[in-house]
């Protein structure tokens, strides 16, 4: 999954019977090895226990007969698994709004306009870096060209687009150029925030992290591109960072979860915890458990910890029950 901000879903959870927002990862395979990757995903790297395709549907199924009105794909590189586009008709065809996550090199005309006749919602290309050279740094095994002529067959499509756009130490200045590449492309929103000590950023913060000095100029650049584009294109900026995030959702957690891609949910993707198995349990049960499980005292004594060794994010993978 590319989103490095944590959750834009600000709906409380106590009076609804199921999350307004489920954000699936469904695969970790993937054909790029980005820097940055909170998932570590790659290619080779599915998990060996991932949903079959009679699981995934069994799944959807739930969120179908639930009325949970928005869903995202994301990986991972989703468009990977061979069940991908059954996926989106099952889920499409059941009336939940479906928003796909990826890296842009599977977008051809073709499935572009497959998006458009199965009534997909929104197609977020992740694009960090305003020029190849930034881009490929990042996306390791990415081809900057590849990402656009994708971009463009969704235009083309009439496919509603999004780009997301992760800070590194060698894009953060381009970010103006960015948010003009997103409108110049097509793109209705625009989304970044603080690159994200999770994942592979942990072991390549050396060379990801920007300055911390170099932040206040990049979200006056965003402020300033959010009035310019007022009207024209949503630039979404999110300045918080991990630490202070997860205080916030310990205090407000948002009316979403994170189904993993063997079936197991996640509270958020930026802690260990885990609510449920929607291999076995309802998704009723899930969501009864991912509310009581923000209360858990474990889960915010994870988070204090955090601030004292900001290392325990290695643990992430090693998933662990909240309830």
């Amino acid at each position: 999954m590319d989103t490095q901000t944590l959750a834009k879903e600000e709906t409380g959870t106590e009076d609804l019977g199921a999350p307004l927002y489920v954000a699936w990862q469904i695969t970790n395979d993937c054909n790029l090895a980005c820097l940055h990757c909170i998932e570590e995903s790659g290619p080779g790297k599915a998990y060996k226990d991932e949903l079959t395709t009679a699981e995934a549907y069994a799944v959807i199924d739930q969120l179908v007969k639930a009325e949970v009105p928005y869903v995202s794909f994301s990986g991972g590189e989703p468009m990977i698994r061979p069940d991908f586009f059954g996926m989106v008709e099952r889920i499409t065809k059941g009336g939940v709004g479906l928003k796909i996550e990826t890296n842009g090199h599977y977008l051809t005309a073709e499935n572009c306009a497959r998006f458009k006749e199965l009534g997909v919602k929104a197609v977020q290309v992740s694009l960090d870096g305003a020029t190849p050279a930034s881009f490929n740094k990042m996306r390791v095994l990415g081809r900057y060209e590849e990402a656009l002529k994708g971009i463009g067959n969704l235009r083309a499509a009439g496919v509603p687009i999004e780009i997301n756009f992760v800070p590194a130490k060698f894009n953060i200045k381009e970010i103006g150029a960015a948010v003009d590449l997103a409108h110049e492309i097509g793109a209705y929103s625009f989304y970044t925030g603080k690159l994200m000590y999770t994942g592979n950023a942990v072991r390549t913060w050396s060379i990801t992290a920007p300055d911390e000095k170099d932040y206040p100029q990049y979200f006056a650049t965003l402020k300033a591109k959010c009035d310019e584009y007022q009207g024209k294109m949503r630039v979404y900026y999110h300045e918080m960072g991990l630490l202070d995030e997860l205080r916030y959702r310990l205090e407000n957690p948002a009316a979403l979860f994170i189904i993993l891609p063997n079936g197991k949910v996640k509270l958020i993707n930026a802690l260990p915890f885990t609510c449920g198995d929607l291999r076995k349990d309802s998704l009723g049960r899930v969501w009864a458990n991912f509310q009581e499980a923000w209360k858990s005292p474990r889960v915010s004594a994870f988070v204090e910890r955090l601030a004292e060794d900001p290392s325990i994010v290695s643990r992430l993978h090693q998933w662990e029950d909240a309830v």
